[in-house]
């Protein structure tokens, strides 16, 4: 059974399965780990456990997800149309990245955010990263 979503005209039928491989690229933070967290504010928090989970239990060969599990996996009760969104609000922010329809890498370790995404943050989150992160405010 494959679904579309019906709120974008031209969204294409998606499948009842994702591939999905672990992208190695180096970063500052643990997809699968509490570091994720000073994502959470950038993606929202059904794509933050999302992430985590493919890059838990994605292994560096990849894994074959049904997405109907995997959305239940995450506790969207199997809805598809929701996990779609999340996937691709991940690949939006460059989390993870869409090769084809059912073809996904995703990432195993964060870039630091960036001044466009700091600003999402609630001040003192903001601060709080400035300070542990070194990061300017550019």
């Amino acid at each position: 059974m494959t679904d579309t979503l019906t709120t974008d005209p031209t969204a294409t039928t998606r499948p009842d399965q994702l591939h999905v491989c672990a992208d190695t690229t180096p970063g500052v933070h643990l997809t699968d780990s509490d570091e994720i967290f000073w994502w959470l504010p950038v993606i929202g928090p059904t794509a933050t456990v999302l992430a985590q989970t493919l890059a838990r239990y994605t292994p560096t060969g990849g894994t074959t997800w049904n997405t109907t599990e995997l959305a239940q996996r995450i506790g969207l009760s199997g809805n598809r149309s929701k996990l779609w969104a999340s996937l691709n609000r991940l690949d939006q922010f460059g989390v993870a990245q869409f090769h084809a329809t059912d073809v996904l890498t995703i990432r195993l370790a964060l870039p630091a955010l960036s001044a466009r995404h700091l600003d999402r943050l609630p001040a003192d989150m903001a601060t709080a990263y400035r300070t542990d992160y070194h990061h300017s405010s550019d």
